[in-house]
């Protein structure tokens, strides 16, 4: 089944609005602890493009989902993991500077998001939530996506440390609440939650 016009607008809608509360809540932090990237973390601004690319794409394709209770459990996954994110941004605000940008022409990309975006909201990283759904709902419908799916993720996911937008503790506390709030919404099988109803029938 595809996905509806009106659906592609509402969901566009919620990750434009998502989108503006990060950058409003940046704005509203008070007093955040201060976080220090591990020293065996290299600083890459080059994969910032990567980066980006994988926060914009992996939405985008995650509305490429056919199955419609698949594509309605992954989204709903994404925006409660999003919600317990921004709670504990909330409850325990974090900081970590950033390097200036580098010399260089190719490091452009790297300075307009280090002017742009503060560097708050570092523990969990929000950013790895919707690349942990959109593969697991890949394995169970388009993995024939999955050979260039998973390697553009994990440059993406290399791209959000090295850029030192987030520590990799960060990443992986953010993949672990995208993967337990897949399974409260049953991203691996929604076929399977409506099967009950059709023997019913």
């Amino acid at each position: 089944m595809t996905i509806s016009r009106r659906e592609v607008l509402f969901l566009s809608l919620l990750g434009l609005l998502a989108g503006a509360s990060y950058f409003v809540t940046s704005h509203l932090v008070r007093g955040p602890e201060l976080l220090v990237m591990p020293g065996w973390v290299p600083f890459l601004p080059v994969l910032t493009v990567p980066y980006l690319l994988q926060v914009v794409v992996s939405y985008v394709l995650a509305m490429y989902i056919a199955d419609r209770a698949r594509r309605h459990a992954l989204f709903k996954a994404y925006f409660l993991s999003l919600a317990i994110v921004f709670a504990m941004w909330t409850v325990h605000p974090t900081e970590m500077l950033r390097p200036d940008a580098p010399p260089g022409w190719w490091n452009w990309p790297y300075a307009v998001m280090a002017r742009t975006d503060l560097p708050l909201h570092i523990w969990p990283a929000g950013h790895i939530l919707m690349p942990v759904l959109l593969i697991w709902a890949c394995w169970y419908e388009r993995r024939d996506w999955l050979w260039w799916l998973v390697p553009a993720q994990i440059v993406g996911a290399v791209g959000i440390a090295t850029t030192w937008q987030h520590r990799p503790v960060d990443i992986l506390l953010g993949a672990c609440i995208a993967f337990a709030c897949g399974l409260v919404f049953r991203v691996q099988a929604p076929g399977a939650a409506r099967a009950p109803s059709r023997a019913s029938e």
